[in-house]
């Protein structure tokens, strides 16, 4: 009996998290599609309560405020993202193709819902906290994975070995926001010019750190 009574816990316990999780993803969809329709500063919690259905006294025990919850839904739309341009990585292809495959997803992001992109950057930086936290690992996790392409471009003889791998995905990192943040201060996110953009400074960043050439025959 005692050992039954644990199973029947240990189910409850569980229907219960799965519960609160599809209960969490019913809140963050509603209010990233209220702050994409109204905008952040014009979306109340109450709002968002109302179009998910709950009782604000719900959303709040999930997100302890309106920033939050904001955080929550770019944090959970860039995990996504980023999971989606990994598992369609292709091996067979140059780093610097492989570099502009990653940033593509997420510009194609970006440029789907310019208005709540800019309200996401705006928002984002300098977030303290337990969600400061959450970016910050976010941003590690997306710099482990550039690393991990230089890393493997020093094998394939794309760049010298003796490159620092973080340093270059760093660079690469600044590159992307730069044309980024210039992308989403025009009108319209032109994702095909920004990526060219980005594209020319890839390729400039790459044949900086590549092999370094034989001038020998140029001397004699």
């Amino acid at each position: 009996m005692p050992k039954n009574n644990s199973l029947i816990k240990a189910s409850a316990g569980s229907r219960r998290s799965t519960q609160k999780e599809k209960t969490r993803m019913l809140i963050l969809d509603s209010a990233r599609n209220l702050f994409n329709k109204s905008g952040f500063d014009k979306t109340s919690t109450r709002a968002i309560a109302k179009d998910a259905g709950v009782g604000i006294g719900t959303v709040f025990s999930h997100f302890p405020n309106k920033q939050s919850l904001l955080i929550a839904a770019l944090l959970d739309d860039l995990s996504s993202t980023l999971k989606k341009a990994t598992e369609t990585l292709s091996d067979d292809v140059t780093v610097c193709d492989k570099l502009i495959h990653i940033a593509g997803y997420f510009y194609s992001y970006y440029a789907k819902k310019p208005d709540l992109s800019r309200t996401y950057l705006k928002e984002m930086w300098f977030v303290k906290g337990e969600w400061g936290g959450e970016l910050f690992a976010q941003a590690h996790q997306f710099l482990s994975l550039l690393n991990k392409i230089f890393e493997e471009a020093i094998q394939t003889n794309e760049i010298r070995p003796e490159a620092d791998t973080m340093l270059c995905a760093r660079a690469f990192f600044s590159h992307y926001l730069n044309v980024l943040f210039e992308g989403l201060s025009e009108k319209e996110f032109d994702q095909g010019k920004m990526t060219d953009v980005l594209q020319s400074l890839v390729n400039q960043l790459v044949e900086g750190i590549g092999p370094h050439k034989n001038t020998q025959g140029a001397n004699t």
